[in-house]
């Protein structure tokens, strides 16, 4: 069995799930879903059952006081051969490199189970199962039929979602937008922008005005926003992991995605993105 630690906001939990369920494809093994720190917090909920995504089990544990996080830390730690991700970090130099890639995800299990802990935002642990998993990525709840008939409408139509980020890590700002979208007329002009934000304000400021944000169409819950934006035929994305996967998501085989350079940007980006200051 392979177990991968889930947490945080959707985007990270798609990186843990795709690492982990690439080590399980890889190995034969099964996929166990440690979904505590999501039941334990205030902020961010289990988000991957929105999806078809398939894995085997899930385990949940109380993780708020400090001996229900000493019981996990070590019933984890006995049971699991605990890979964490932070380690490789820090190389053999004796220097943080953020691109480096851990060879433990690869290594065959030997007497326990591996427990993934980590972000595992790195395209390399799971890019020959991308294909398999953008598939199961198909809403597995009810939709509006006005999200449906977005989605066709954005999808059959020469549309470019562009995300702007808010909240608690700033995304690019006005200079990366204005770059961005003049390469993105360049490479598909007279493309249709739609702007996905959680933060109109910020949106507005990086943007500017004439710009159609997509919360004028309906009301939409984060993962309406998700399904639309990969909708999309070509993505402008900030330095997100939500929008990262939207246009992972992105079925359109002439897409064109922009990205900001950034220190994920190397890890996550397909070879055929466009990475811009």
């Amino acid at each position: 069995m392979i177990v991968v630690k889930i947490g945080d906001g959707m985007g990270n939990q798609l990186f843990n799930y795709a690492c982990g369920y690439a080590a399980a494809r890889r190995e034969g093994e099964g996929l166990k879903l440690d979904i505590s720190e999501c039941d334990n917090s205030t902020l961010r909920d289990f988000e991957l059952d929105n999806f078809h995504l398939k894995y085997d089990a899930k385990e949940s544990f109380p993780n708020r006081t400090f001996w229900q996080k000493a019981y996990k830390a070590l019933r984890r730690a006995v049971k699991y051969r605990v890979i964490k991700e932070r380690e490789v970090y820090l190389n053999r130099n004796g220097k943080y490199d953020v691109n480096d890639i851990d060879p433990r995800v690869y290594e065959k299990k030997r007497f326990r189970d591996k427990y993934l802990y980590g972000y595992w935002q790195h395209l390399s642990y799971f890019e020959e199962y991308l294909d398999e998993i953008t598939e199961m990525m198909t809403p597995a709840y009810e939709q509006s039929p006005v999200v449906r008939s977005l989605m066709e409408e954005f999808r059959t139509t020469p549309t470019c979602a562009v995300h702007v980020r808010g909240g608690d890590i700033t995304g690019p700002g006005r200079e990366y937008f204005a770059h961005a979208l003049e390469r993105m007329e360049r490479e598909k002009p007279g493309l249709r922008y739609l702007v996905f934000t959680n933060d109109a304000r910020r949106a507005k400021e990086a943007l500017g005005d004439g710009m159609e944000f997509v919360s004028a169409l309906g009301s939409f819950s984060d993962v309406d926003e998700f399904f639309l934006m990969s909708s999309c035929q070509n993505q402008i994305l900030s330095n997100s992991t939500y929008s990262t996967w939207a246009a992972y998501r992105n079925r359109n085989p002439h897409k064109t995605v922009i990205m900001p350079q950034d220190i994920l940007s190397g890890r996550m980006r397909q070879k055929d993105w466009i990475v811009l200051e």
